[in-house]
């Protein structure tokens, strides 16, 4: 979201300046540049030039950027709320994806994927950016895959420029009917009026939500030697954020994420990259 630095699930407004209004809308808009990588084969890259901030706020309600949710718990140190919200997994097979545009935080640099190496290139070791493999199948061949709808939980504990979240979510559509987890730290730096924060964490999914997404089965291709099955996996992440306000409403933003895909993902036939980059320099604009 544009206002990076706030944190975007449910915080109560004791926190100062990290947080909305009770029972009131925030709309912003973020104009620049930047491109968040696509990890697939021929999978296009989602270039980031406006974004939209758009959330709201209740006593316990909200909706933020594509997740509606309900805080139960609201105290200095603690919160915790239930939400749903769309699959991310879905926005690498899908451009029109509402993740490739509402949330600016994991994606990056290159806006064209390298020419393909030849069999004498070919590299075994997990730590290449290019997964270099023979095995490789277009997602424009395969089998449609399905937007679905998690729902989860999500507890906070709050430090003093600090925060720890822990959550775990659920395909309520039926879909995949899988699950992942999650456990993350931000820290925030305040010098002047400059904003700075991290951003650690790492993400568990389940092997019915890799295999249903980078999977290659029957539905997609009759060929047996492309087919592979997704195995649960790992995917640790950082993001950088810096914001500085040029007047009350105008403010720069900088963006920038790495996340790293398991072995367990990246054997698919339909990944070529083992990592996801994101980055974005603008300007943000809030409406009062």
């Amino acid at each position: 979201m544009i206002s990076i630095l706030a944190s975007s699930t449910a915080l109560a407004c004791t926190r100062g300046e990290y947080c909305i209004d009770e029972s009131s809308w925030q709309l912003g808009i973020a104009l620049g540049v930047g491109v968040k990588t696509n990890p697939l084969v021929d999978g296009d890259d989602i270039p980031l030039v406006l974004l939209p901030d758009i959330a709201w706020y209740a006593e316990k309600a909200y909706f933020d950027n594509g997740e509606l949710g309900y805080q139960w718990l609201s105290q200095q140190k603690f919160s915790f709320e239930t939400f749903i919200n769309l699959e991310r997994e879905s926005a690498y097979f899908s451009f029109l994806h509402p993740a490739n545009f509402l949330v600016p935080s994991n994606g990056s640099t290159n806006s064209v994927a390298p020419d393909k190496p030849d069999s004498s290139d070919i590299v075994d070791s997990p730590d290449n950016e290019i997964i270099n493999t023979e095995r490789s199948f277009s997602i424009d061949d395969v089998a449609s895959r399905k937007w679905a709808i998690n729902g989860g939980i999500r507890g906070h504990y709050f430090l003093s420029n600090g925060e720890w979240q822990l959550s775990f979510q659920q395909d309520i559509s039926n879909v995949h009917q899988g699950q992942q987890a999650g456990v993350q730290y931000k820290h925030r730096w305040l010098w002047h009026d400059f904003r700075f924060g991290i951003s650690l964490g790492v993400d568990w999914k389940s092997a019915r939500l890799i295999d249903y997404y980078y999977g290659v089965s029957v539905r997609d291709t009759e060929l047996k030697e492309l087919h592979f099955k997704g195995e649960a996996g790992w995917q640790p992440y950082i993001s950088l954020q810096a914001q500085q306000p040029i007047n009350e409403n105008w403010s720069w933003l900088a963006n920038i994420g790495y996340r790293r895909l398991p072995q367990s993902l990246t054997g698919s036939p339909l990944v070529e990259k083992n990592n996801i980059l994101n980055a974005f320099l603008g300007v943000a604009y809030r409406f009062d």
